[in-house]
Parts: C-alpha cells; structure tokens; sequence
C-alpha cells in the first residue's frame, strides 16, 4: 500500500506545506472521497508522465527505489535516533512508530518529527541503528567452523 505522501513525492510535489495545499486546492470544490480519489488520480497521473519522460543524463537518481532516494540522516538525526532507542530500549522503533501516529508518550523531539515527515515510518523499520565504538570492540571476530574429528 502506498501512501499520500509518497505518491506525491514520487509526483513531483514539494513537501512544504505551501506546495502541497497548492496541489490539492484544485479538488477543494469536490466532496470527500471525490476529492480524495481525483487527487490520488492526477498525482498517479503526473508520476506516469514523470517516468515515460526521457532521462537525461544526471537523472540517474529517478530510477533508483524510493529507499535509496531519501536524504541522508544528519549527525544531529542520528544522534536523535541513538537518544531515543537508549531511553526507550529494545522496543524504541515500535515506540517511535506508535508516538508518530499520534499515541503516548508524544516525546518526539523536533528533529524526530522531522525524519517523520521526511522518510516516513516505513523507512523507520528497515533502519538500523549504526554500531558504535564500544559494541564494535566487544564483538568477536568471525571464527572458523571448529568440527571435531
């Protein structure tokens, strides 16, 4: 299932609120589930136009997944997202996911509302966390396979 969202960045909208109230002003005169499903309609329309277009040369990046298509995570988000799994444990991405849809504990930080909007929930299950300095140290080198004889 796809989102608004990601229908609309694969479209060609910006993110900010302004460009995105400008798509969707054009359907405003529909009621609700019509305005919903012209909207879903033009955007499917603009992301079809958008990959029969030619690629020029540069453009490389249309072709690539969504995934590899998001910004990379600042020091400041990954910092961000390092705080959040240390205070909330084993569980923090079901936390943060829950928090992001609205539910308890609403102790996202700005910069956590930010990769929310920006890369979205989906993306938040695939994420791992990067090892740090100490976890590296601790972890034993691959040993080979010691069958006994």
């Amino acid at each position: 299932m796809i989102t608004i969202g990601e229908l609309e960045r694969r479209a060609g909208i910006g993110s900010s609120v302004e460009q995105r109230t400008a798509f969707w002003m054009q359907f405003h005169h529909l009621d609700g589930a019509e305005c919903l499903q012209a909207g879903v309609a033009e955007l499917k329309r603009l992301i079809a136009e958008k990959e029969t277009a030619p690629v020029e040369a540069g453009e490389g990046a249309a072709t690539l997944p969504n995934r590899q298509r998001l910004p990379p995570l600042t020091a400041e988000q990954e910092q961000a997202l390092q705080a959040y799994a240390a205070k909330h444990g084993r569980r923090w991405k079901s936390v943060l996911n829950h928090v992001w849809m609205g539910g308890p504990p609403h102790d996202d930080t700005g910069t956590l509302r930010g990769l929310r909007n920006s890369h979205g929930p989906t993306w938040l299950q695939s994420y791992r966390l990067p090892k740090t300095q100490a976890a590296r140290k601790a972890d034993p080198e691959p040993r080979p396979d010691r069958s006994t004889s």
